[in-house]
Parts: structure tokens; C-alpha cells; sequence
């Protein structure tokens, strides 16, 4: 009995102890599995973060490099946006005028990489004489209320078929309207350019003007807000008259006069004078690189 007893105990003993080392075990297994989703949490975390900056950044890029040029003899016309129709968001163009163009161009090019973005182009033909204004607007087409960017040009088509952009404005203030003036007095003679301007934010549009021997700044003047509000821009206005025939480029960089490496925006027209001095917009090219923090 005793020996029975005594063999009874030690087993009782072992039995305990693995048990006990049994749920050790299993605690330790149940705190390393914690831990591991903890980190993948955190990890999950991060990527996230990342892929919400990164969609973000696909909604809002619009603010793409957008030309516009005319052939050398103004009879083609061509618009190359920024698009990516991956994030959802595509430019979708609409006439107010029908029977004025022609339409002999409208496709998207795609990269190779997943997700890159792309270029959509129109290309037009004059067809009959008038001014037709053509509207491009970037957003979802099955969203409402997701337009990020609404750009307006004004073609001029001549009875030759030739055309001549007169303007470009958008209603977001990330342009304001340029304006070539077309009134009989000065037979096309003067461009006029109004941009938006807010210096009390330490931002001013720079302009650079090659060559200089053709086209002449004539005006640059800064108008006040009319408004009292605090911080409401104004407006930078430049007039130009033709030296001599030839082709000028006018360039302007949104920036702060402390670091003119970093334009938030660049803009770039090209200007054709002629022999009798009228001037003509042959180009423009639009390049938002950045945006200040509000």
C-alpha cells in the first residue's frame, strides 16, 4: 500500500508539472500570435496610409501637364491632357457651337505600367467660320460633384479654315482668363494676359519673355483687391505689341521670390508676329508641379 501510495504521489507530481508546463506553452504560443498581429496591424497601418496618399494624389492630378498647338499654318488644332483613367477621373470635352470644327481625333494612350497615368488628345480641323468656345472638364462620370479642374478655350475659325485661340479661363482660379485682344483699333496688335495674384501669401507670378526682340512688354501692373476681405488676391495684368516678325515665348512661374527653384506653376505661350506686327497664340502649355498647403 505504501509503495502503491508513494508511486501514486509521484505521478500525481509529473502530472501536474506537465500541465502546468503544457500551459506555459500555450501562453507563450497565444503572446507570440498577439504579437504578430499587433505588428501586422501596424504594418497593415502603414500601407494603408501610403495607399490612401497615393490614391489621393492619383484624384487630384489633374493638375497635369495640359498643351494646346496650332500647326504651323493654323489649320490643326491639338489638345494632349494629363489623364488617368484608372483612379476613375477623365476629361470629357463639350462644344457650345456645333458644325464650326471638326472633330478628326479623340483617343486615350495608355503606359505600359499599371496605374501610370496617360494622355488624351483631340486634334480639330477648322470646318466653317465663327467662334466656338470648347469646354474640357476632368471628374467621374458616375459621381456628382467630383469636377477637379474645368479649363474653357475660345477658337477663333477663319473662312480660310485656319484657327486662332482667343482665350483659355477656368472657374476654379487656378487660371484666370487670358485674353488676346481682336478689336478693330488695333487690328490684333496687343496681347493681354490677367492672372490671378495673391501676394500675402508670399506668392507672385514671375515673367521671362524670349527673345526679347520681338516682342515688347509694354504694360505690367498689379490691381488691388476691390474687396476689404483679408488675404483676397488681385490681379497681374501684361500687355504686349510685336517688335518684328518672329516667334516669342512668354513664360510665367507661380513661386515666392526666395525660392525660385520651386514654382508651384508654370505657363507657356508662344507667340507668333507677323510683318505687319498682329500677334497670334500658336501654343500654350499649362505645368502645376505642386500646391501650397492651405
Amino acid at each position: 500500500m505504501l509503495h502503491s501510495e508513494g508511486i501514486s504521489a509521484f505521478n500525481l507530481f509529473e502530472l501536474i508539472e506537465g500541465i502546468i508546463l503544457k500551459n506555459m506553452m500555450k501562453i507563450l504560443i497565444l503572446a507570440g500570435l498577439v504579437l504578430a498581429v499587433a505588428l501586422s496591424g501596424c504594418l497593415g497601418g502603414d500601407d494603408d496610409a501610403n495607399n490612401t496618399t497615393n490614391n489621393t494624389t492619383n484624384v487630384t492630378a489633374s493638375h497635369f501637364y495640359k498643351n494646346v498647338t496650332l500647326s504651323e499654318n493654323d489649320t490643326v488644332l491639338r489638345f494632349d491632357f494629363t489623364t488617368n483613367p484608372s483612379t476613375g477621373y477623365d476629361w470629357t470635352m463639350t462644344a457650345n457651337q456645333s458644325g464650326l470644327l471638326n472633330e478628326t481625333g479623340d483617343g486615350v494612350a495608355t503606359p505600359d505600367m499599371a496605374g501610370a497615368p496617360g494622355t488624351h488628345t483631340w486634334i480639330f480641323a477648322g470646318n466653317a467660320s465663327g467662334v466656338v468656345e470648347l469646354n474640357f472638364v476632368y471628374s467621374r462620370s458616375f459621381e456628382n460633384n467630383t469636377t477637379v479642374e474645368n479649363l474653357t478655350y475660345v477658337i477663333d475659325v477663319k473662312d480660310d479654315k485656319s484657327m486662332e485661340i482667343l482665350s483659355v479661363s477656368s472657374p476654379e482660379g487656378n487660371l484666370l482668363p487670358l485674353y488676346k485682344t481682336t478689336s478693330v483699333e488695333n487690328n490684333s496688335s496687343v496681347l493681354k494676359m490677367v492672372y490671378q495674384e495673391n501676394p500675402t501669401t508670399g506668392y507672385a507670378w514671375n515673367l521671362t519673355l524670349a527673345p526679347t526682340d520681338v516682342l515688347n512688354k509694354s504694360r505690367d501692373f498689379y490691381d488691388a483687391p476691390t474687396t476689404e476681405a483679408a488675404g483676397a488676391p488681385g490681379a497681374h495684368t501684361w500687355e504686349f505689341d510685336g517688335l518684328k516678325a518672329g516667334t516669342a515665348n512668354v513664360t510665367l512661374s507661380y513661386l515666392r521670390s526666395f525660392e525660385a527653384d520651386k514654382p508651384i506653376e508654370n505657363a507657356v505661350y508662344n507667340i507668333n508676329v507677323y510683318e505687319n506686327k498682329t500677334l497670334e497664340i500658336v501654343g500654350i502649355s499649362f505645368d502645376t508641379l505642386t500646391w501650397p498647403e492651405a
